[in-house]
């Protein structure tokens, strides 16, 4: 009897995983909002994993098809994850707890103890500054480019950011660690 290689929500830490549905038509459909009915499957948030695991006929026989169609399922996951973050971004300012330059994220830290630190690609890299570096504050960098994290502040010549509310940490870490998944494995 082959041992089945996916696993249902109630066994995983949905954080590292990403859920993805069969549409009527057998076409996978990433639901990064865990909102659409149907047959679904949890895969690891890992680019080099997902394009295995559609390489194999596995994923066909777990949903009960004899086709899936998957075109660019792997982009179309990296450019959802970004447009959620930048919707999270954009939603961290509205509330007032966004921080934008390095100025102000520095105020910020004074004042508060947690941090995520968004650093645009190409910008100066933060994790060896000890200033920064502290169990309560996370940094990520060269995941988003600038144009991305001027479209979600709606500010010009934005390199970082700095969200100061555990609630937003917690939801954007999560994604943005899904995106490394894509990032890190070209």
């Amino acid at each position: 009897m082959k041992k089945n290689i996916f696993l249902n929500s109630s066994s995983i830490n949905k954080d590292d995983f990403i859920k993805i549905c069969l549409s009527p038509d057998n076409k996978l459909i990433p639901d990064l909002c865990e909102k659409l009915p149907g047959k679904s499957v949890w895969l690891p948030a890992d680019k080099a994993l997902i394009v295995d695991i559609l390489k194999k006929d596995d994923l066909k026989t777990y949903l009960g098809v004899s086709k899936i169609f998957s075109p660019d399922l792997v982009s179309i996951i990296e450019m959802v994850l970004r447009k959620k973050i930048m919707s999270s971004i954009s939603m961290t300012k509205k509330s007032g707890v966004l921080a934008i330059g390095l100025d102000a994220i520095k105020t910020q830290l004074i004042q508060n103890r947690h941090c995520l630190i968004i650093v645009a690609m190409g910008a100066k890299r933060l994790a060896n500054k000890s200033f920064f570096v502290s169990e309560n504050v996370s940094i990520f960098e060269n995941l988003l480019k600038q144009k991305d994290l001027e479209k979600s502040t709606g500010k010009f010549n934005v390199k970082y950011v700095g969200v100061f509310s555990k609630n937003f940490k917690k939801t954007i870490q999560v994604d943005l660690n899904k995106l490394k998944g894509f990032i890190d494995n070209h």
